[in-house]
This record gives C-alpha cells, structure tokens and sequence, in this order.
C-alpha cells in the first residue's frame, strides 16, 4: 500500500525525494520476503523510517518553495538621478555644468538642476564672456574643483553624486554611480592648459586668448543591488564653452590679407597674422609700408570694433607727417578693419612724408589701442600689362615726382638669392613674414614680406597685378618675395614705385 501511495505521488511531481521513498520500501519489502521470521520487527521499523523521512521531504519540499519565492527577483524601472529629491527625474548634463566669479551660471540644454539654480541653458560652443573681474583661471568653477584635486582634469562621478541623488521606484537600495567626469581647457592654438591650470590657477588670463573648456562624462552606470533592471547607462555626453577675458583693453594681432605663405617670422602666426607685443611702439608695428586701397585687420580684446570707430571716427588722419594718407575703419568678421588711402596713378597730389597713427579705446583718447608708423609708400600702374621693359620703368617712376623711384629688392622682400646678399641672414629666396627695419640706412624688407602675396587677395587694392615686378639693377621680385637677375636684353616686368 505504501509503495502504491509514493510511486503515485512520485509520478504527479516527479520530485526525486519520492523516488528515494519508493527505493527504501521497495528494499526492504523484498528483505521481509526473505526473512518471515523478522518481518513483523522490521515492517515497525519500516513504518517509523519510512514517515520520518516523509515528514523530512515534505519539509525540504516546503522550505525549497519558500526560498523560491522570496528570492524572486523584482521586475520594475530602472534607477535614476534626481536632484530635488525625488520630485523630478533629473539628466547627467546637469554635471556639465559652470558658474563664474559674478554669480552667472550655465549648463546645457536639458540640464537645469538644483546643482545651478540660476543657470542659463545654451547650446554646445556657446561663448561666455567672462566678468572683468575674473582675471585668473580660478575664477571659472566646475565640479571639477580647482586646484584642490591632485588629479585635476578628472574627477570620479561618486564624489559629486549623493545617496540622495540617486533613486529607484521599486525600493531597491544600495545605489551606486560609476563614471567620470573630465575638464579640459585649450586655448586659441589648441594648446592644452589643464596641466598649467593645476599648478597656475592663478595665473592672469590673457586678454587676446579664446579659451575653451569642454566638459565630459564617460562610462557613467547608476546600479542598484537588487532588481531588474538595476542598472542604467548613459551614454557619453560633453559640453564645450569659449571663454573670452574682459580684463582691459588690448589689440591682439595685425592680419594682413594674405595671412599664409613665406617663412614664419618673430611675431608671425600662420592664418592669424602679426602679434602685437606693445602697442607704444609705432615702429614695431605692422605696417611700415603702404599702398593705396591695401586693407588690413586688427583683431581686439576688451574693445569691440564699433567702439573703436565710436571713438575714433570712420576716417583717422596722422597725427605727424603731411596728411597725405588716411585711414578708413570699418567692422568685417568681428575685427576692426582699416583701409589705407593716399596717392594713387590717379591723384593729383603724389607726395607722401612717413606718417604716424595712432587708435584709442576710447573718445577722451587716453587709452591707446594701437599705434604704426608707414614710412615708405607704394604707388603701383594699373595699366601695366607686365610687358615693360626696365628703362619703360624707370620713365615712369621719374614722371610721377615726389622722389618716387624704382623700388630695390629690398624695399620689396627680406629674402637673399645667389644675387641678393641683403635679406635678413640666412634667409632663403622667399619672403620672411616680418615686419621691415631697418640695418643702418638700409632698409631689411618691405612690401612683400609684410603684406604676403596679397596681389590675388581680395584686399589688395586694384593697382596691384600679380607677376613679378621690376626692382632696382634690373632685379626681378614676385609676390612670394622670389628674387631673380632679370637684365635678358628683351626682359620685362611689371612696374612699381616707391617713395621716398
């Protein structure tokens, strides 16, 4: 009978624990066939056996379906960041936030938290104007503390985030955040200054620099301990701001229209143009030589181009020399451009005496911006086909009065050739992009080598062609600022010249 009740129970489950059962009952059914004489003995034993370990099963039964349920597992949402307490679902680019020494906060689109109350939300590569006040590297804050952190650029993201920024809906505890978030700041040349930052932050901040900070989040997971799912990934995220200084006035730099090409000089910058190192120092100053009609720009920090017109007027004269050059200012590209007029094939008025401008910051003219001194003008033909011969050139020149001649190879470039031994020393045959000086009364370049090849550039004034142009002892000079002997007897060039 008891074999009947477990083989029955064993068939309706197949849990094994009835298996073992019917195993012992079927043992020791078959030893009570072979030993009659102690079958009644043993059947009592069987009995108690055989309900002990019944009782036994049903309780591992028992005890198995009750672990099996409590440990199932919870199926609910996703934990995640909050930080006004659990009112709302907060985004990680709350983190990719930056708050400055006047108390102005910003944070990307998408980002507003309790992190930066009062932030202003803005697109990526938005540009911030830093106050006048915060002239140091300190005074722009992230949640990257500076210079607190050996580290600096890097932060872990669970020394920004709280237990109380994290949350699950289901209960689940235990909350935990990965990730990191980085700084990394570059200046206008995409120089990298996190590491500068970490030992200088207090270093001054310079006027004529656009920097940018980006900031970044990578392998961000929030996690719980229990759940499905318990975990949430984020995806990286960065933000980047350009930073501009406000402290002072200052020009930067003096382009050229043709800002590539030649050697790269003291004080030259590829695509930028001629740093300004003092603005008192006329003759330092790019330019020294001019021509009707060339326009170039200057590139200010502290001032926009519209004060500086506001307060110099769209027409400047010199203040020394004879007034027969002026300047034209006008804005183009967010920089101060300036146009030079003066003698032209066409005035009726040719001389020209060196002259000094001077540019202010301001109406009282009590801030100087930017001062230069054009000491050797340029007055090209316009008509000239480029199919002159030298002694044609010379005729021309000699008609013009106003001790205009023609220009030597130095007036026009500061290159050397197996010719020319007078360029700057060891200067190759071809412009150095510096600007001019002078090596006793000899003038060290000139036109070219200050204004670039600018005879294709749209700032090069309509007298200009582009070719090769006669210089002095039947030398031949091109916009690159090539010097070559051209005394062929059916030689020709284009005709230039040049006072005083």
């Amino acid at each position: 009978m008891l074999k009947i009740i477990t083989y029955q129970r064993w068939q309706s489950s197949y849990n094994y624990q009835y298996l073992v059962i019917l195993f012992f009952v079927s043992t020791f059914s078959s030893v009570c066939v072979l030993l009659k004489s102690y079958c009644y003995n043993v059947k009592a034993i069987l009995r108690h056996f055989i309900l002990s370990l019944f009782l036994i099963t049903c309780h591992i039964h028992y005890a198995s379906a009750l672990s099996a349920t409590t440990t199932q597992v919870i199926h609910g949402s996703a934990p995640y960041l909050t930080f006004d307490g659990g009112v709302t679902k907060g985004n990680i680019q709350a983190l990719l936030g930056i708050r400055l020494s006047d108390g102005r906060e910003y944070v990307p689109k998408n980002g507003e938290s309790n992190f930066y109350p009062n932030a202003k939300a803005v697109d990526n590569y938005y540009t911030i104007e830093l106050p006048s006040n915060a002239d140091s590297f300190d005074g722009i804050q992230t949640l990257v503390p500076i210079p607190k952190m050996d580290n600096y650029s890097v932060i872990e993201l669970s020394k920004i985030i709280g237990g109380n920024n994290l949350l699950d809906d289901d209960g689940d505890s235990y909350g935990n955040i990965t990730g990191t978030l980085d700084a990394f700041l570059y200046d206008r040349n995409s120089d990298y200054l996190t590491r500068i930052v970490k030992s200088h932050s207090t270093d001054k901040l310079d006027l004529c620099s656009l920097y940018v900070l980006t900031l970044s989040i990578d392998d961000a997971q929030l996690s719980t301990q229990y759940g499905i799912p318990k975990a949430r990934d984020f995806d990286h995220v960065s933000q980047t701001y350009y930073l501009k200084a406000k402290n002072g006035v200052r020009t930067c730099y003096a382009s050229p229209p043709a800002r590539y090409g030649g050697g790269e000089g003291p004080n030259w910058v590829r695509g930028l143009g001629f740093l300004v190192v003092n603005s008192h120092i006329p003759e330092e100053n790019f330019p020294t030589t001019g021509s009707n009609g060339l326009s170039f720009h200057l590139g200010l920090g502290g001032v926009t181009p519209e004060q500086v017109i506001d307060a110099n007027g769209t027409t400047v004269s010199a203040v020394s020399g004879s007034n027969s050059a002026t300047l034209l200012l006008s804005t183009e590209n967010s920089e101060l451009k300036i146009t030079l007029k003066g003698p032209s094939k066409a005035s009726d008025k040719k001389k020209f005496s060196p002259s000094l401008f001077k540019l202010y910051a301001d109406s009282n003219h009590s801030q100087l911006l930017y001062s230069f001194k054009i000491e050797r003008w340029y007055l090209a033909n316009p008509d000239d086909s480029g199919d002159g011969s030298y002694d044609e050139a010379q005729i021309f020149c000699d008609s013009l009065g106003s001790r205009y001649r023609i220009p030597s190879v130095g007036d026009y470039t500061n290159a050397n050739s197996s010719d020319w031994h007078w360029g700057v020393p060891g200067q190759g045959n071809y412009n150095l992009r510096q600007v001019s000086y002078k090596s006793g009364e000899r003038w060290i370049g000139g036109l070219f080598n200050e204004w670039g090849d600018f005879t294709d550039e749209p700032d090069r004034g309509n007298d200009w062609l582009d070719g090769e142009y006669w210089a002095a002892d039947k030398f031949g000079v091109d916009a690159s600022g090539g010097v070559r002997l051209n005394n062929a007897p059916y030689a020709y060039a284009i005709t230039a010249c040049v006072t005083p």
